[in-house]
């Protein structure tokens, strides 16, 4: 559909308005210098609407006229910029000390289970390089009476259509390239074509979640291990607070949280053991 009178930027007032329903929907801040984004990013779903400016869109929107459009404006104004096994100490710190308590634990009985919770995890490599580390990891190490099965994984993001591709576990000739070595690469995905497919072992040991941080955590119950890289720089200080407060109660003690090459030692220190590791931050739960 054409129109005369279409027009595809957005005024300081409507840039309010979307800047606000993205916030309350999903936590993330638009800051104004950035008010490109709903441009570049809603201009498709705007038109699709049948309408001709980002004012009426939002009339749009809040009519309730389309069910889904919460969610899919969240598709389009979240970046889901990943890769494999991202910065790589997170996996070095896996495998020097975490793994071998976890493994001891589990093969004593101990420990009937490990649960690692990957957050944001857009289209799925952070929690398939973990799941890839680990069962490596167990093959090199024999670990006796403990395989993959005795991990489970759950992986969220607010992208319904990122999650989509994690689930598929298929990958272009560029994604598979983005921080994948020949090892993985070859001993854990297969090429069909154009595209290349992961071990259907690894796929089906993670179970993924359409989920907001801003929602109650308590459904998931306690992890051992949880991911949350690279998302809370995109909330304010107060939801930052809040949702590592929410972290912590998902952690069993001693449990680690990874968070990104960022620290946040004022909301952390009070409740966490800050340790390094190279570059890495990461953080252990106190006991109790």
């Amino acid at each position: 559909m054409e129109f005369t009178s279409l027009r595809c930027s957005v005024n300081e007032h409507e840039f309010k308005l979307f800047r606000d329903y993205i916030l309350q929907e999903s936590g993330i801040i638009i800051p104004p210098e950035k008010a490109y984004l709903i441009e570049t990013r809603l201009t498709k779903l705007m038109l699709d609407a049948g309408v001709e400016s980002f004012g009426k869109f939002y009339d749009y929107i809040i009519s309730g006229k389309d069910p889904h459009v919460s969610e899919k404006i969240i598709n389009a104004i979240t970046i889901n910029e990943t890769l494999w096994f991202r910065d790589k100490s997170p996996w070095k710190v896996l495998e020097e000390s975490i793994l071998p308590g976890l493994v001891d634990d589990l093969a004593s009985t101990r420990r009937i289970r490990a649960r690692i919770w990957s957050a944001a995890v857009s289209t799925g490599q952070e929690v398939y390089s973990t799941a890839m580390h680990i069962d490596d990891y167990l093959n090199k190490n024999r670990a006796k009476g403990v395989d993959l099965k005795r991990f489970e994984f759950i992986a969220t993001d607010i992208s319904g259509s990122a999650l989509n591709i994690a689930k598929q576990g298929r990958y272009d000739k560029i994604n598979i390239k983005r921080g994948l070595d020949d090892y993985y690469r070859e001993k854990y995905f297969s090429n069909n074509g154009s595209v290349w497919e992961i071990d259907p072992k690894i796929r089906s040991a993670v179970r993924f979640e359409r989920f907001n941080l801003l929602e109650k955590y308590s459904k998931f119950g306690l992890f051992d291990i949880i991911f949350c890289r690279y998302v809370l720089i995109y909330f304010s200080d107060e939801l930052k607070k809040e949702i590592t407060v929410k972290l912590r109660d998902s952690l069993t003690d001693g449990g680690i949280l990874f968070i990104g090459n960022y620290v946040l030692h004022d909301m952390l220190k009070d409740d966490f053991e800050v340790r390094h590791y190279d570059n890495l931050t990461y953080y252990i739960k106190r006991n109790g």
